[in-house]
């Protein structure tokens, strides 16, 4: 089985589907060249012979009808301002038959707990910037009709959720909302929305809930099969 990992990122998944599919052929994709290389480091440091990283686009695959048995993205779609139209393109090079699996998390079921007002700040910031930017965070929700409008054939979806509820676990997602800020707070402060001392008063925020002794965080990932 040859598969297509859509924007891959770091490529530690990447890796563990090479496994799984080995000694099939696994191409990993990301359209940012400088993490294409850190990408290309860790699959070498690794000695994954059945692995390759490219810097390619999803809306503009470099490969040929019928490439890959399979295709996964993972925290892409709901960056994405068209995902029908990667979702054709991701059709285009499954070979009849192939699947595509798909996993975001939905930011419509996020509870963060206890309350904040800096943390509603940003989270009203980073939608904006999301709608900013086209894309579409509860997208995970509406996979299966974006299956059938790209031309799959069926598909079978189902949803799990992550919680976390100790001081390792909130320290975790405070480290993946800072994540989030950095990206944020980068198109916020080219368009006027926040000024630094704002996006520090935000991170300072999140490293606080994270050491409350009564932090407790949810969120849902929706996740997809489609049959080509």
């Amino acid at each position: 089985m040859d598969l297509l990992d859509v924007g891959c990122g770091p490529a530690t998944i990447t890796l563990g589907l090479a496994q799984a599919v080995a000694p099939g052929q696994v191409v990993g994709i990301d359209r940012d060249p400088g993490q294409v290389e850190r990408s290309r480091a860790y699959v070498a440091e690794r000695g994954a012979s059945n692995v390759r990283i490219e810097v390619a686009d999803v809306y503009e695959l470099p490969f040929p009808d019928g490439s890959f048995d399979a295709a996964f993205a993972h925290v892409v779609f709901l960056h994405l301002s068209d995902p029908v139209r990667a979702l054709r393109e991701i059709r285009r090079v499954l070979r009849p038959g192939g699947v595509v699996g798909l996993r975001d998390p939905d930011f419509g079921t996020i509870i963060q707990s206890p309350a904040n007002a800096t943390l509603d700040d940003f989270r009203a910031m980073r939608a904006r910037a999301q709608a900013f930017h086209g894309a579409n965070p509860m997208v995970a929700r509406e996979y299966r009709r974006l299956l059938l409008e790209a031309g799959f054939a069926g598909s079978e979806a189902g949803a799990s959720v992550r919680s976390a509820g100790n001081a390792t676990e909130c320290q975790e997602v405070a480290a993946f909302i800072n994540a989030q800020l950095s990206g944020v707070g980068a198109t916020a402060l080219a368009e006027g929305w926040a000024d630094q001392a704002k996006l520090d008063e935000m991170r300072g925020a999140v490293d606080a809930w994270a050491r409350r002794a009564d932090a407790f965080y949810v969120v849902v990932s929706c996740h997809v099969v489609g049959r080509a």
